[in-house]
């Protein structure tokens, strides 16, 4: 039922939720659903809750090809059928259902966002990127540019993760 919640979350948004859409795509019934969710909003928010990203990419001796490879799963995460859709689904019930919002971040921000940050503190460890680097605005930088290209074009070019680092490497590294 979680991952059918999903998939109807990303399709039709928390407005176009409801138990008996997803005891329907599920194959079940609603008196099933309900008796292991209180309700829609307990249903979506347990939805989210359960979803994360996935484990840690392996990483090398080469901080910009891992930051590549970084953007590079992020891209495929977010343009995936639905991906950007969902992202809007939640945000548009912060003021509504802020527990979503809450699971989100927790689950699938914060996790990408420490990814890419790890990367960025092993580059300054090691004399690769500079000492000082605002690491937090870099992680922003880098991953808000996926999301605002989407925006701007609805398109993420498969080459977006290597223009990207290639662009912000030469205010980054070591001089």
């Amino acid at each position: 039922s979680l991952a059918t919640a999903r998939e109807l979350l990303a399709a039709h948004g928390y407005q176009g939720l409801s138990i008996g859409a997803v005891a329907e795509a599920a194959g079940t019934t609603r008196p099933s659903v309900y008796l292991r969710f209180a309700d829609k909003k307990d249903l979506a928010t347990r939805a989210i809750a359960g979803m994360h990203v996935a484990d840690e990419l392996q990483t090398s001796e080469d901080v910009r090809a891992d930051l590549v490879a970084e953007l590079r799963h992020f891209r495929t995460a977010v343009t995936r059928p639905n991906g950007m859709t969902f992202v809007g689904t939640v945000l548009a019930e912060e003021q509504h259902t802020p527990d979503l919002v809450a699971h989100f971040r927790a689950r699938l921000v914060e996790p990408r966002r420490r990814r890419v940050g790890g990367v960025l503190e092993r580059g300054t460890r090691a004399g690769v990127l500079r000492a000082g680097l605002d690491v937090e605005v870099v992680t922003t930088t880098l991953i808000g540019s996926i999301y605002a290209r989407y925006i701007a074009t609805g398109d993420v070019p498969a080459d977006w993760p290597e223009r990207t680092v290639a662009s912000v490497w030469p205010g980054i590294c070591q001089a």
